[in-house]
């Protein structure tokens, strides 16, 4: 079951499953509830970084109001077929080194 759908920065369709959205709030559950920050961080991210693999991107975004203090959400998003799909989402104090995709204004 499809929870919600956004289009990311490059114009793909990216999607939130409800067993993805499950394992963001037993794993991560500082995110529970933080649904609109996870859409604005794919549709406006300030960076966007290669994944762990090749078909995996993690979507950038800082805000100074959050559960734990101001920080980066991080979303990962596996992308298949053109299609993008959420596989989990966290807050972090930083970006990660990585090779950039994409760079917004703000950084």
């Amino acid at each position: 079951m499809i929870l919600f759908e956004v289009y990311s920065y490059d114009g793909r369709r990216v999607r939130l499953t409800r067993t993805q959205w499950l394992h963001i709030a037993v794993f991560h559950p500082e995110v529970a509830g933080e649904e609109d920050k996870i859409k604005r961080a794919v549709k406006d991210p300030d960076v966007v970084l290669a994944g762990a693999t090749e078909d995996t991107r993690v979507y950038y975004r800082f805000y100074r109001d959050t559960p734990v203090s101001p920080k980066y959400l991080a979303v990962v998003v596996k992308i298949l077929d053109e299609e993008g799909f959420i596989i989990t989402s966290y807050f972090t104090e930083r970006v990660r080194r990585g090779r950039i995709i994409w760079r917004g204004t703000s950084l």
